[in-house]
């Protein structure tokens, strides 16, 4: 069950479990995301996610509802070393009928955010992608 707290939805572990295997049965877009630190940093960098994440498909945006796993900036996650894999979960209002693929945009106030273009649209609602920034 969702419950509002500090304006921010808060999602029990049942239903979380529910969303992370059936994300459209419940309402949701599901990008799991993954991303490798970088070589050309000595300590692999740091990763966070702007709460101006969204997707598009021909004019229509749907904003990032929900970060996991990753700070939503200005928090930032600091890596010890490069190569290391950090995944994250997104979640988005789910996809118009009319989407057939959508790219993932996250408008940082740099114009360096991450981006994955052409996602293709499935059944479930649920996708996974590798984040090569």
């Amino acid at each position: 069950m969702k419950q509002v707290k500090n304006n921010k939805v808060v999602i029990s572990g049942q239903t979380r479990s529910s969303i992370l295997k059936y994300g459209i049965q419940d309402g949701y877009t599901i990008v799991h995301c993954h991303y490798v630190s970088k070589h050309k940093y000595i300590n692999g960098g740091w990763v966070n996610i702007f709460p101006t994440t969204y997707l598009f498909h021909e004019g229509i945006f749907l904003q990032l509802e929900h970060a996991e796993n990753i700070p939503v900036s200005p928090a930032k996650h600091y890596f010890t070393q490069p190569g290391i894999r950090k995944s994250f979960t997104l979640y988005f209002p789910l996809l118009p009928e009319t989407w057939d693929s959508f790219d993932l945009i996250e408008k940082t106030n740099t114009g360096k955010g991450f981006v994955h273009h052409n996602i293709i649209r499935n059944n479930s609602g649920v996708y996974n992608i590798e984040i090569d920034y």
